[in-house]
């Protein structure tokens, strides 16, 4: 128990410290005066609607958590489990050296109602499997855009995961073979939402064209985000890079990556409020 605590402390620590290095090469190319003057004349409307897309886009991945809870009849309520969401949230944003939201919502619902960590668990990775496989699909998909030479490619990468994807959760969690098209159909809305998220945040310090290449990368940063801390850093870093690539300018692009990242912060604060105010989670049952 011992080493594992020491291994995930390692690791947590390992990520803050990419995300550091990340950020402070970016920030040797992009002087950070470029990117807060981008930010002293943001478009306000712009910028409220990113965050109200933000908003949804986490409770869609809310309710989506709650249809994996049902095949195992852990029923909670949405409310509660809102609330859960936005307080693995804070977890996993501002104690990164601690437990982590998922372990933390397995650790209260198993204390609380004594429901089996093994089906908690097995809820939340497919939860996120689903995920996953909505943003390679949606990769996929804008590729067909962005390249079109490579359309069957793109096109074939899209079915065989979706495919994949399928059969993998009918071999090894059969309880979740039912929902698997509803719970990705929940994951493509939440994609969805977050990239238009983006969208405004980019339109709001004034882009008005490439979004299918900025949506691109923007995804693919999602699934780097593993090896950093919150994603932080590796967003930063992939834009910088693409924009050798791309007609885009890297001080817009990362200026409106950290505008994200202001985003997530600010809501995942909302869990604080949930953990100060005392959490009180009821199933359907008891309401």
């Amino acid at each position: 128990m011992e080493k594992s605590r020491i291994r995930k402390t390692l690791l947590n620590a390992g990520k803050i410290i990419v995300s550091i290095v990340l950020l402070y090469f970016v920030f040797t190319k992009i002087p950070f005066s470029a990117v807060a003057a981008l930010w002293k004349n943001v478009n306000v409307s712009y910028l409220a609607a990113a965050a109200i897309l933000f908003l949804l886009s986490q409770i869609v991945s809310a309710k989506r958590l709650e249809l994996y809870f049902t095949p195992a009849n852990f029923n909670l309520s949405f409310k509660s489990n809102l609330e859960l969401y936005f307080l693995g949230m804070f977890y996993n944003f501002f104690i990164p050296g601690g437990i982590g939201g998922d372990a933390y919502k397995i650790y209260l619902l198993n204390k609380k109602f004594g429901w089996s960590s093994r089906k908690l668990t097995s809820s939340l990775f497919n939860d996120r499997l689903s995920g996953l496989i909505a943003i390679c699909i949606i990769i996929c998909m804008l590729s067909l855009l962005s390249l079109p030479e490579f359309k069957f490619h793109a096109l074939g990468l899209s079915i065989l995961g979706l495919v994949a994807g399928y059969f993998l959760t009918a071999k090894m969690f059969r309880d979740f073979k039912k929902i698997y098209l509803k719970g990705l159909g929940f994951s493509l809305i939440v994609q969805a939402l977050q990239i238009f998220c983006f969208i405004f945040l980019l339109k709001s310090i004034g882009v008005e064209n490439g979004f299918v290449h900025y949506s691109l990368l923007f995804l693919a940063s999602s699934i780097l985000s593993l090896i950093s801390f919150a994603g932080i850093g590796v967003r930063e870093m992939l834009f910088f890079q693409a924009a050798k690539y791309f007609d885009f300018n890297p001080a817009y692009s990362v200026s409106a990556s950290l505008l994200f990242t202001v985003i997530t912060a600010f809501f995942s604060l909302l869990g604080l409020f949930f953990q100060i105010r005392t959490l009180n989670l009821k199933t359907t049952d008891q309401l």
